[in-house]
């Protein structure tokens, strides 16, 4: 079986180029306007996605940060406890034994 190519011949009317141009034009400028209304669609939830992400991200960080301010222990940070001295070493016994605790 053989393949048939098909070409699309332009117009010999001369009348009927024109109209072929115009025709033409109008689809280029029409794929044009589309195309900008899909990309400034697709850039708009884009930037819309980045200011959720970056207010969802500052609300977390000020929420930790609370939470650090109420007290809530930090990596790195001394602790503040109370505590009871049940007994006390001399300095003479704690020389003699060395570092035994």
């Amino acid at each position: 079986m053989q393949q048939r190519y098909y070409r699309i011949r332009p117009p010999s009317n001369p009348i009927l180029q024109v109209f072929a141009l115009i025709g033409a034009g109008i689809l280029a400028v029409g794929a044009i306007f589309i195309g900008a209304i899909f990309l400034s669609f697709f850039l708009g939830l884009a930037v819309i996605a980045g200011l959720v992400l970056y207010i969802r991200l500052w609300w977390l960080r000020r929420k930790a940060g609370m939470t650090a301010s109420r007290g809530q222990q930090r990596p790195g940070d001394f602790v503040e406890v109370e505590y009871t001295v049940v007994r006390e070493r001399s300095e003479s016994n704690s020389r003699s034994k060395g570092s035994e605790d």
